[in-house]
């Protein structure tokens, strides 16, 4: 199932960045992929974690999820990117609305959007969304 940008998916993706630039970060709720999925869903109509939606909401639980999809987040984010048909790119390649993987300076990384700017990412944070710069963008796919 290819991913289609809806006409007005820079709007939507505002609306969805804007509703989240100052939620407080909880596991199952409100975390890097989870905050990854609204945009892409914002800007698709697809919700790639519709099937994990509401199965965690410790950080233990999202471990388990992760060791079920190859123990890592980056692992976990290649398999929806993969049957989702999300090609991969290079980071400086990543475009507006696209999903990259982030050096956030945790163990696990984090999954962000591209945001407007095309140089800044968006990623869940303790205090809503942080701003992540190209320079630690990782891997990115590119959405639609």
């Amino acid at each position: 199932m290819a991913l289609v940008r809806f006409p007005d998916w820079e709007r939507r993706l505002g609306e969805c960045l804007a509703a989240a630039a100052e939620k407080p970060f909880q596991w199952g709720s409100f975390d890097c992929a989870l905050s990854a999925c609204d945009c892409i869903q914002a800007i698709t109509g697809i919700d790639p974690a519709a099937e994990i939606r509401g199965t965690y909401s410790t950080a233990e639980q999202v471990r388990k999820l992760f060791v079920e999809h190859g123990g890592t987040l980056e692992s976990l984010a290649t398999f929806f990117a993969s049957r989702l048909e999300m090609p991969e790119v290079g980071p400086f390649y990543a475009h507006r609305g696209d999903v990259v993987l982030v050096n956030n300076e945790t163990p696990d990384r984090a999954l962000a959007i591209v945001d407007f700017s095309g140089r800044f990412a968006r990623c869940a944070s303790e205090n809503g969304l942080a701003r992540l710069a190209m320079k630690r963008w990782i891997r990115a796919w590119r959405v639609g």
